[in-house]
């Protein structure tokens, strides 16, 4: 056996330390809603997205925001968050770097099944190693699955204004320790899929940027969309600057502020 494998095993039968500061998540999407849906819509979508980012950075959000987008037009999906993953299936582990490694590959694990079946996985995870988001990675590739990586690239000073746990004001206080982005670094990814900026966009339009990262790769359709009642006429942050060069090359017509007020009363369905 591999001196790789024979780590990890021990660290398996050793890794006893109980979790704290833990809060269950829950989802949007019941159970019900799940079977209604699952295969509603033909070909194989299974896939994992994987959120990185600090604690208060928005992975959850955006990553349940987009669940149950996806679930609401018949794509299966399941969202795995951190904490909840702590409280059943990692709870026997707690955050040194060797068993934050563990977790991330038990992790990467139960993604790469449920992509196997045909769901989109959705992983919220801290992941605050390079490696240990690689590993992961490694697993898909090595099973012919898609994974796309997703950095969630919230300020700390921003995730720690949030701080919704609680957990900063922990950390600095001295009763957490080894607390990503206070007193433990996180590797930021070299090169993720896509880049989510959250301190202006909102929840639902950082999940509309990951929709379109999926269509491009062929996971979702396109025409999924069209069942939508509201059309978010917004140009996403990532795409903004490819927006306006765009522009440039397209016919152009000079009208009056007036006119281009109409023309937006119109593209909106307001006359």
């Amino acid at each position: 056996m591999p001196g790789g494998d024979q780590e990890i095993i021990k660290r398996q039968k050793t890794a006893v330390q109980v979790a704290t500061n833990v809060t269950v998540q829950k989802h949007h999407v019941s159970r019900d809603k799940r079977g209604q849906v699952l295969g509603n819509i033909r070909g194989f979508r299974g896939c994992t997205v994987w959120f990185t980012g600090l604690s208060g950075a928005g992975k959850t959000s955006i990553s349940f925001e987009l669940e149950a987008y996806l679930v609401a037009r018949g794509v299966p999906a399941y969202g795995l968050d951190g904490d909840n993953i702590r409280t059943g299936l990692n709870r026997n582990l707690g955050f040194s770097k060797e068993d934050r490694e563990e977790n991330i590959r038990r992790v990467a694990e139960v993604a790469r099944l449920f992509a196997d079946s045909g769901v989109v996985a959705l992983c919220s995870f801290v992941s605050p190693f390079a490696q240990d988001r690689e590993m992961a990675r490694k697993i898909h590739r090595e099973n012919d699955l898609p994974f796309f990586e997703v950095f969630v690239d919230t300020p700390l000073n921003v995730c720690e204004q949030r701080d919704v746990k609680g957990l900063y004001k922990k950390a600095r206080e001295g009763s957490i320790k080894g607390f990503t982005g206070v007193d433990q670094a996180y590797e930021k990814p070299e090169c993720p899929d896509l880049v989510l900026k959250t301190v202006n966009p909102t929840v639902e339009e950082s999940c509309l940027q990951v929709v379109q990262l999926l269509e491009e790769n062929g996971i979702i359709p396109v025409n999924i969309r069209q069942n939508d009642t509201v059309v978010e006429l917004f140009v996403p942050e990532n795409r903004v600057s490819s927006a306006i060069e765009e522009a440039a090359h397209l016919a152009s017509l000079a009208i009056s502020t007036v006119d281009l007020q109409w023309v937006q009363v119109l593209a909106e369905g307001w006359a």
